[in-house]
């Protein structure tokens, strides 16, 4: 083969070159395209392990903040509603007794009658009495008549006295004879008095205007005086008497004229107007409490004595006085206090004075204002300049639409 045959022959032998350069950039396109992939692979983790982590802090940001529920204080009413239980009395109330013995003739009331001042309940027989009351007339006209004597004699002396004709001592006689049959015929007569006054309790009658509660005799029933077994018991029923025990902590309230209403339990739609009458001035001190009486008009006599009652008195309080509920109390060593939250979110453990304790709400005389913002359910951890938030109260649910 020629030189020139050869050289014509020899782009032939280049073709192998360029199909190695054709798979050395595909080679190189396939490593870009790979590590391009794993570039956003790489991204796309990191990425998301960032989220994740932004998610996982702030959830532990918001399990590290306190969440807490205020209210503001409440200006305190000056009229302090008290229930207290009572107990309903006659405003007078008497048992009827005998005076003088004998036997029950005959009774005019029984129990419910309402009776006048003066009336007559019973009448008694009485004939020991009447024996003794004859006598004491018939001893006072005998000395009646023996004084009658002394006085004659007397006056008849007197004269002879004055004309010289007797001695001074004949006339002193007469003079004393005189004055012993006076006071003889005093004291008969005080006797027929007391036996008149025993006769006159032979009519048994009505002391006062009221109702005959009870009858405890009847008809020839001996009744003896002094032996203390009661024939009737009265009570005027209107007005009628409360009788409350108010607690030491509002005794300082209870005033003459305080007003009050009075309910029943088996009128419960029912009320009855009254006022404080008395007090007892003295703090019992078995019950800590303060005797109070009340008077109730009972006008159409619906109450009655001896019933169980419960009192609402509206008391006058102190004036310049909050309330917060009970559940905003502290109990810490240094005393009563709450936990206050300022605009910028720190805690305060404010001391407070507690006025009075009214059950769900205490009444507060220091340490608070109106726009102090309280924690409610207070934990026992809170302390001092915690940075707390306030819950965001949720809006009250609507009421579905009928139809």
């Amino acid at each position: 083969m020629t030189q020139a045959t050869l050289k014509e022959t020899e782009p032939l032998d280049q073709k192998p070159p360029i199909a190695e350069k054709t798979s050395r950039k595909g080679i190189k396109l396939f490593f870009l395209a790979g590590g391009a992939l794993f570039i956003a692979i790489a991204i796309l983790g990191i990425s998301s392990r960032a989220a994740k982590n932004a998610g996982l802090q702030q959830q532990s940001n918001e399990a590290a903040q306190v969440i807490v529920s205020v209210v503001h204080p409440e200006k305190a009413s000056t009229t302090i509603p008290l229930q207290l239980p009572g107990q309903t009395r006659a405003y007078i109330e008497a048992p009827i007794f005998a005076q003088t013995s004998g036997y029950l003739k005959k009774w005019y009331f029984d129990i419910g009658a309402k009776v006048k001042a003066g009336d007559v309940l019973a009448e008694i027989e009485t004939p020991q009495v009447d024996q003794q009351f004859n006598q004491a007339k018939a001893q006072l006209r005998v000395a009646e008549s023996g004084r009658d004597l002394a006085e004659s004699t007397f006056k008849r002396d007197q004269d002879l006295f004055n004309r010289k004709v007797i001695a001074a001592q004949d006339f002193d006689t007469a003079s004393d004879t005189f004055r012993q049959s006076q006071a003889t015929v005093n004291a008969d007569q005080a006797s027929l008095n007391a036996l008149q006054a025993l006769e006159n309790f032979k009519v048994v009658k009505a002391p006062f205007d009221g109702i005959v509660t009870e009858r405890d005799t009847d008809i020839g029933a001996f009744v003896p005086s002094g032996s203390g077994v009661q024939l009737f018991r009265m009570a005027q029923t209107s007005p009628l008497r409360v009788y409350i025990n108010v607690p030491q902590t509002f005794s300082r309230f209870v005033k003459q004229g305080v007003q009050a209403d009075l309910f029943l339990n088996e009128l419960p739609d029912r009320k009855y107007p009254a006022h404080v009458t008395n007090t007892a001035g003295a703090i019992d001190p078995a019950s800590r409490t303060l005797l109070t009486e009340l008077e109730v008009p009972n006008e159409n006599e619906e109450l009655l004595p001896g019933a169980y009652a419960q009192i609402n008195l509206m008391l006058e309080g102190d004036s310049g006085l909050v309330t917060v509920p009970s559940n905003t109390l502290l109990f810490r060593s240094e005393g009563a206090s709450v936990g206050v939250v300022h605009p910028d979110g720190k805690v305060e453990i404010r001391k407070i004075v507690i006025n009075r304790d009214l059950g769900s709400k205490l009444q507060i005389s220091q340490g608070l204002s109106e726009s102090d913002q309280v924690i409610l359910n207070p934990s026992d951890g809170l302390a001092e300049g915690m940075a707390v938030t306030i819950a965001t109260p949720k809006p009250a649910a609507q009421p579905a639409a009928k139809g």
